[in-house]
């Protein structure tokens, strides 16, 4: 009996040790508008989505559940854009999660890709693109959306076919 009760705590107590879920830990770098996009794609797996609320000082990882990171982003979003099938900028409404205004709203897929978006920031425009990459910054939104035009360009296979 003694030996039963024995197995019983070692078997609970590793399952506390090896079961804990795993925690992001806060970034030995200051995360900026270069390394941005690189940071998600380096420390995120599987398919989810980045929410930063409270003004980005508040953040979470939500796959098939919810993670709160640790994200000290020193940039305040102020607007998020994709273009539209025309090629023009299209405000995205980011929503509310938590019953706070979502001030960053990512995609991050399988394949380790994140969801290409230009960031109004206070003084200027952030460009991330959803391969790897580092962001770029820009003067005004027009100036942002064309280089979005001719980084997709680069990947545009349909040329190649002639």
């Amino acid at each position: 009996m003694e030996l039963l009760l024995a197995i019983l705590l070692v078997s609970i107590l590793a399952y506390f040790v090896f079961a804990t879920p795993q925690e992001f830990e806060t970034p030995k770098e200051e995360i900026n508008s270069s390394n941005l996009p690189s940071y998600f794609q380096n420390n995120f797996y599987g398919d989810g989505e980045i929410v930063c609320v409270d003004k980005c000082k508040e953040c979470y990882y939500i796959t098939n559940t919810i993670k709160k990171i640790s994200l000290p982003l020193p940039l305040k979003v102020i607007n998020e854009y994709i273009l539209d099938k025309n090629n023009n900028p299209i405000k995205i409404e980011m929503g509310r999660f938590k019953d706070k205004r979502v001030c960053l709203r990512l995609r991050h897929y399988k394949n380790n890709s994140i969801s290409q978006v230009i960031l109004e920031l206070e003084d200027r425009y952030l460009f991330i693109p959803s391969y790897f990459g580092e962001g770029k910054e820009f003067n005004s939104l027009s100036e942002a959306s064309d280089w979005w035009i001719r980084d997709s360009d680069k990947f545009d296979t349909k040329s190649n076919w002639y």
